[in-house]
């Protein structure tokens, strides 16, 4: 038996930034049959105290992935989804049903995977953070990276910082303005 969306063009839907300290988030559509891709950003403040509690955030995932679907032709009659399977996309999950879109949670990988992290780099790199962090693989090294980059002028840095959760409360934000210990 012929599976009923054979015939459908895939696209693949990914983030970026979700776990870093710093920015909001980059979501991108990658249509594999064309080779497209495109990305926009959750700003930061989605991430911050106010739109955060009310996880506003998400809700404008959705939005995004439909702007993205229209500006590249991607319809339900045309495409199949391929989606990361990270909590950012549960609404659009909801909507992909509520729209009746073939989809499936998937692991996303290159090439979508290094196209969306580097456009969550180029955004680093445009808000002051060192070229350096394109170098820096993701995970605990970048997040501290980006940390301390964010500690060396809190004052002026800080806006650029999720601050919704509750480690940044109890542990990041004080930590911001400790001083270096003296090694003896």
């Amino acid at each position: 038996m012929e599976d009923e969306n054979s015939h459908l063009k895939v696209v693949q839907i990914d983030d970026s930034g979700i776990g870093s300290p710093v920015g909001g988030a980059a979501i991108g559509a990658f249509d594999v049959e064309t080779g497209i891709f495109k990305h926009k950003f959750v700003d930061v403040e989605y991430f911050q105290d106010g739109l955060y509690k009310h996880k506003e955030y998400q809700n404008r995932v959705v939005d995004i992935v439909q702007e993205l679907f229209e500006e590249m032709g991607i319809t339900k009659e045309t495409h199949m989804v391929e989606i990361c399977s990270g909590h950012i996309f549960d609404n659009v999950r909801l909507w992909l049903d509520d729209n009746e879109y073939a989809w499936m949670s998937v692991k996303i990988e290159d090439p979508l995977q290094f196209m969306i992290e580097d456009a969550f780099s180029d955004y680093l790199v445009s808000i002051g953070v060192p070229e350096k962090i394109r170098q820096i693989e993701v995970g605990r090294d970048q997040f501290m990276y980006l940390f301390n980059w964010v500690k060396n002028d809190p004052d002026a840095r800080v806006k650029y910082c999720k601050t919704n959760g509750q480690k940044w409360k109890t542990k990041w934000s004080h930590r911001l303005y400790e001083k270096p210990r003296a090694r003896v």
